[in-house]
């Protein structure tokens, strides 16, 4: 039989026999800007931004339930603040067709413009807009009279505006119920990280990340290759996998924001690793987090971390000491 990857487990029997490496990769991400959770009636409209993102996350994790049940993990980050500059209204340029909005970037009020211009799908022309702004909102009423209310944050990463303002990761954490946590805000990381960062300064944004998880394996005398979904094994449960993400992300963005309990994340994650290693026969984890869109927002770093769109790692032990090896090819 010819080499190859197959989808599905042709030979169990050499499969579990076989040595295995595992494969994550990002899957799809959320970002939810916090101040939209802690300030829900601070819009200047009519409608709850809290109660909306809940019942959206309530849904997502439905769905994901029905399907191949998942733990999502998140990031908790600063970015710095910006907000419209209400003092300027937007200006349209007849020959680019762009819109020029004017932004202020800190607590000093850094003045930035963005040049950004509206196509319509249904028309296939670039068409001018109407526009309500405050410093965190801004509503767009279209050619055909319809309107969009979004936040600052929302506009911008839709609109794939980059002022070069890298996100920085600053606490990883992993649930089942992404609507209530660290939603509510009752999450001793998220206290931590609004106590520790200056909201003169910062926006705190939450990441709602999924990874797909797969399992590479080659039998032992190198005939058979398999490249295979966990969900399809069913080899590890969905709650040890989301830790094993989670201590992955912590240990190696190693925010210093997150210095308590890195001991303890260190050790969950051997003990695990060596009862994959033993049960499973999983030697090494590689992980490779990119975002799909070319938006800034995306562009994580931490405290350890410079600036990437991309973030590949493995994670692995050797002679019992485990091993962050950073950037290597996947």
């Amino acid at each position: 039989m010819s080499r190859g990857f197959f989808a599905s487990i042709i030979d169990n029997e050499a499969y579990k026999n076989s040595e295995k490496n595992w494969s994550i990769e990002l899957s799809n991400s959320w970002m939810y800007w916090y101040d939209l959770l802690a300030n829900p009636n601070d819009t200047g409209y009519p409608f709850d931004t809290k109660k909306l993102i809940v019942e959206y996350l309530t849904n997502l994790k439905k769905k994901v339930e029905q399907s191949l049940e998942k733990r999502f993990v998140y990031f908790i980050c600063s970015r710095p603040k910006i907000r419209f500059n209400t003092k300027k209204k937007p200006t349209y340029n007849p020959f680019t067709k762009r819109y020029k909005f004017h932004l202020l970037v800190g607590k000093k009020g850094r003045k930035k413009t963005a040049r950004i211009a509206f196509f319509n799908i249904k028309t296939e022309k670039f068409e001018k807009n109407k526009f309500e702004i405050t410093e965190k909102y801004i509503t767009i009423t279209d050619s055909e009279g319809d309107k969009t209310t979004s936040s600052i944050h929302d506009f911008l990463s839709n609109a794939e505006v980059n002022f070069e303002l890298p996100t920085k990761v600053e606490y990883v954490g992993y649930t089942k119920n992404p609507d209530s946590r660290p939603t509510n805000g009752a999450h001793s990381g998220l206290s931590d990280v609004l106590h520790n960062v200056s909201n003169e300064e910062s926006d705190i944004l939450i990441f709602f990340n999924l990874f797909k998880v797969s399992t590479y394996a080659s039998s032992q005398n190198q005939a058979l290759n398999f490249l295979i979904s966990n969900p399809m094994t069913n080899e590890i449960n969905v709650d040890l996998e989301g830790q094993i993400i989670e201590k992955s992300f912590i240990l190696y963005f190693d925010s210093d924001k997150q210095n308590k309990n890195k001991d303890n994340e260190k050790n969950e994650l051997k003990n695990n690793l060596l009862k994959l290693s033993k049960e499973n026969k999983i030697d090494s984890i590689r992980v490779y987090y990119e975002f799909e869109r070319p938006t800034e927002y995306w562009l994580l770093s931490s405290s350890s971390i410079a600036p990437r769109a991309d973030h590949r790692f493995t994670v692995k032990l050797t002679d019992d000491n485990l091993e962050i090896i950073k950037r290597v090819n996947l």
